[in-house]
């Protein structure tokens, strides 16, 4: 398989990822808090609102960016990344209907559990915690230890499967589900779920059914796209079904390109992050994805970086044309999908 011609380079991929990294890191402020949203170049000017997914997505792209830099850290984003993971951790809650005998941990905001949050606390403090056992970051003092606090995350993600999907939102106080439905918490509880620790059977299941009804190609899912991966990575589905399922979401994604002209960077960012899952998935397991199909999404992830750096300057990343509001989870996602571009050439 040729490849295409690189439009953005790896050397330049790594240093948007060490300049993203740094600039979220100003962000934290001394609680753990992030400065959530801002005018591009003007941390100064400030927008009100704040996400607790978005918290831990953007502290899950910290953790990995910082270990994908190697051993040598400013000890400021490093004391950043722990003073988030303990914000984090102070969004935990035992969750009063859990089994007896079983604790859980919940995460809570404004009164409510949110299964996407669950999942996306789980990437967080799994890539703190392979900070950690690698002895570049000294473990951030949490209410329990950051074993037991992730072991009682994944059992409260475990125990929200339902039948072929799962419950998606909780009042807390009551532990009744409401009706409410995300297009992306089953994906990040899935991938949380296999990147926290082993999976169990009704995980396993669960997975091969969303994946075999084809879930997540409709709305061209990032996250059912690292969900997939991990789980074709991991032997967890049969190779026919990663085959099928991740040809399809891959297609999807390549055959409508509305979502570039719209003109913002996320949503053509999250598409990144599903392509160049993909084709780091091929490294691994070749013959999972055709050459053809593996050589056009290289093209297209290619292309959209280039569009990406439309909206970039000085690791802050903004909105699109419309707009110069930089976010954390735009950082996120956009800073992301550079980090496996270079993983690539890595």
């Amino acid at each position: 398989m040729s490849a295409a011609p690189a439009l953005v380079t790896s050397s330049q991929s790594r240093d948007i990822v060490t300049a993203s990294l740094g600039h979220l890191a100003r962000l934290v402020l001394p609680g753990g808090r992030f400065i959530y949203a801002h005018e591009a170049g003007d941390i100064g000017q400030t927008h009100e609102g704040y996400n607790l997914l978005r918290h831990c997505g953007t502290l899950w792209f910290m953790a990995r960016a910082a270990t994908f830099a190697g051993p040598s850290h400013d000890q400021a984003t490093l004391d950043a990344i722990t003073r988030a993971t303990s914000f984090l951790d102070r969004k935990l809650e035992p969750a009063s209907w859990a089994m007896p005998g079983q604790p859980s941990l919940a995460m809570v905001g404004n009164g409510f559990v949110k299964l996407g949050g669950v999942g996306l606390a789980l990437l967080a403090l799994s890539d703190v915690r392979t900070m950690v056992q690698a002895q570049v970051l000294a473990p951030p003092p949490l209410r329990l230890d950051l074993d037991e606090t992730i072991t009682q995350v994944r059992r409260y993600a475990l125990d929200e499967i339902d039948g072929e999907d799962f419950r998606h939102k909780r009042m807390f106080a009551t532990g009744e589900v409401t009706s409410f439905r995300s297009d992306y918490y089953t994906g990040e509880a899935i991938f949380g779920l296999l990147m926290s620790g082993e999976p169990d059977d009704e995980l396993v299941r669960v997975t091969n059914s969303l994946m075999r009804r084809s879930y997540g190609w409709a709305q061209q899912s990032h996250w059912m796209a690292y969900a997939a991966c991990e789980a074709a990575e991991r032997g967890l589905v049969p190779k026919t079904l990663a085959t099928t399922y991740l040809t399809g979401l891959m297609e999807a994604i390549l055959a409508d390109p509305l979502y570039r002209f719209r003109r913002q960077s996320v949503p053509i960012a999250c598409r990144t992050e599903a392509l160049t899952r993909a084709l780091l998935l091929a490294r691994k397991l070749p013959d999972v994805l055709s050459a053809d199909l593996l050589q056009r999404v290289r093209i297209a992830a290619a292309e959209n970086l280039a569009m990406q750096l439309e909206w970039y300057s000085d690791g802050q990343f903004w909105k699109g044309d419309d707009s110069r509001r930089v976010q954390i989870d735009y950082v996120q996602h956009n800073a992301t999908a550079f980090l496996q571009w270079a993983e690539l050439e890595a």
